[in-house]
């Protein structure tokens, strides 16, 4: 792993952190180094509250490009480490509300690139549009009103997941608005009964079902323009015995938007069954895993007794001058494509 700070390498760290994220303005990272403070590159570098720019990359290839946001200086009797931290460049949007000199809140007869290119512009950020969503993008709202205490990953977010919509991140530190790839060919194949795991890995799969419901109601408001009021109900099939109703409200949108504004609160309480992957293996073909790619397992053990898909969501590297490890962060491809999800663990058993 190399770390670039102001284009220059920095090489006097010995452990380091990496969260690669898919559904997320920003991966993070963190490294403990060396400090030197007779060495002025070190200060420099180092200097508290300059917000240096920063890059990691792995095998010459470019993860994360962002910025230097935190670092811990410490003193003892035995020379310690100092720890940096930061994240991607559109991780600002995380932080920060929507800065008064661009009010009003409301935005009429607008769309989400109209939008989106108005808030970011005072961070100078930059905005990139999957092909797949344009057509989305230019799509207009009747009206949308942001809250003045919302933070604007939050607000973006709540117009993009109307439409099936998903706001990331690329290496180069630009805001992506983007659609997950379901249907890929597997990076690899987990068949543990016919001998297909990996040496240095092993699994966990969770299910929260206090974050569950079986049944999602999204309501809309009426908008300015005369648009009907209305509901949609949503079942999750995840939760067939028991009754946990859900109600939401939808501010913003026309009619097809709450159909889409129900399937993505459904979609939201999947997140609430992940399969966690920890290996020493970083990479598949020479290439690191990345997120946005699919794993296919069968493991009796966690409960997965037929084929069955994963979305890698996210993935945390980590290494040290012992070992390197990744978690493989999973979720059900459902999560992130609008299909109507299957439960797949029911007739498990048979």
């Amino acid at each position: 792993m190399i770390l670039k700070i102001k284009k220059r390498k920095f090489d006097f760290f010995n452990s380091f952190q990496l969260n690669l994220k898919y559904d997320s303005v920003a991966s993070t990272f963190s490294f403990n180094a060396y400090f030197n403070p007779e060495n002025k590159d070190h200060k420099d570098l180092l200097h508290i509250g300059h917000f240096h720019p920063v890059t990691v990359e792995h095998n010459d290839e470019l993860l994360v490009s962002g910025v230097l946001l935190s670092e811990t200086f410490r003193h003892s009797s035995v020379k310690e480490l100092t720890s940096l931290g930061g994240y991607s460049l559109p991780g600002v949007l995380e932080d920060s509300q929507i800065p008064t000199s661009i009010y009003p809140l409301q935005s009429d007869g607008l769309s989400l690139r109209e939008i989106a290119q108005k808030i970011i512009r005072p961070f100078n950020l930059e905005m990139v549009i999957d092909p797949v969503v344009r057509k989305k993008m230019n799509a207009v709202y009747d009206t949308s009103t942001a809250n003045e205490l919302q933070p604007i990953k939050a607000y973006l977010s709540e117009l993009a997941s109307q439409k099936n919509i998903i706001l990331s991140h690329t290496p180069e530190g630009k805001l992506l608005f983007t659609q997950a790839n379901t249907k890929k060919t597997p990076i690899i194949d987990f068949n543990i009964p016919e001998g297909g795991s990996i040496p240095g890995t092993s699994m966990s799969l969770s299910f929260n079902g206090q974050r569950m419901h079986s049944q999602i109601t999204v309501l809309k408001q009426a908008g300015i323009s005369g648009g009907n009021a209305g509901e949609i109900t949503v079942t999750n099939p995840f939760v067939p015995f028991t009754f946990r109703p859900k109600v939401l409200v939808q501010n913003s949108g026309d009619d097809n938007d709450t159909r889409q504004a129900a399937k993505n609160a459904l979609a939201k309480e999947l997140q609430n069954i992940k399969l966690k992957i920890p290996t020493d293996r970083w990479e598949v073909d020479g290439k690191i895993i990345k997120p946005n790619n699919i794993v296919s397992v069968i493991n009796p053990d966690i409960f997965l007794f037929k084929k069955t898909n994963w979305f890698i969501e996210s993935i945390n590297f980590t290494g040290n001058e012992k070992r390197t490890t990744a978690v493989l962060n999973c979720v059900l491809p459902e999560v992130y494509n609008g299909k109507t999800p299957i439960n797949i663990f029911e007739n498990e058993l048979s």
